[in-house]
């Protein structure tokens, strides 16, 4: 079994440009990042229609409508993405979800169905960030909390991850757990449990040693961190 640890090297993701086709087919010597700012862009003159059943009612189900066009407008992105290295049309992408490895039950991580392509998908603060690779992947956006709720939320860290912030200067505190965060939920979403597991099964923070697992911090908006996880 291979163990390995944090990358110092910080991965740039490219530019989301719906009118750039060619920008949306990138060879596989890696993963593939692209950073969607979802106020941008030309607007869709019938944006549902490139979603499915599933989809298109989990964005009618959005109150806000601001929430409704950025969970929509990501999709889309997704799906003009995964279309291109798939040769398809957007809406004949067909998403499915694994089988969870805590439960077996059908809520792991969302996959293409009938295809080895692999994918992640976090949305925050008016970005989308969105990860293709070969093996299992995942991408976390966060933004830095208030210091009151990021020391609350850090007591549900592992040890090794709360021992990292309480080192870190109160000004820089915020941020650096939002770092950690980030590294957590990608690592979760790449594994497919999502929180079952409990925040602090893993330690992902400096020198990990998760095996099987590539950690990289991940250029972002200023006030934002992201984070990409990926099996080796």
């Amino acid at each position: 079994m291979t163990t390995t640890c944090l990358s110092r090297e910080t991965l740039t993701p490219r530019p989301y440009r719906s009118d750039r086709p060619a920008d949306l087919v990138q060879p596989f010597s890696g993963p593939r990042l692209w950073i969607v700012n979802l106020a941008g862009g030309p607007p869709e003159p019938n944006p549902l229609a490139l979603l499915d059943a599933k989809e298109r009612a989990k964005a009618t189900a959005f109150r806000s409508p601001l929430d409704r066009a950025h969970y929509t407008a990501s999709h889309i992105a997704l799906r003009r993405i995964l279309g291109a290295h798939l040769g398809r049309a957007p809406q004949d992408v067909q998403l499915a979800q694994d089988d969870c490895p805590v439960c077996d039950g059908g809520h792991g991580r969302p996959v293409v169905a009938g295809s080895s392509l692999q994918f992640s998908l976090s949305r925050r603060a008016g970005y989308c960030l969105i990860a293709l690779a070969r093996t299992a992947v995942g991408v976390d956006l966060e933004v830095a909390p208030e210091l009151e709720v990021a020391d609350e939320l850090a007591t549900t860290l592992h040890p090794g991850e709360r021992a990292l912030l309480e080192t870190a200067p109160p000004d820089r505190r915020a941020a650096a757990f939002a770092r950690i965060w980030a590294r957590k939920e990608a690592y979760l979403k790449g594994l497919g449990t999502g929180l079952a597991m409990g925040a602090a099964h893993d330690y992902v923070g400096e020198s990990a040693d998760v095996p099987e697992w590539l950690f990289y911090d991940v250029a972002a908006p200023d006030g934002l961190a992201a984070a990409l996880a990926i099996r080796e």
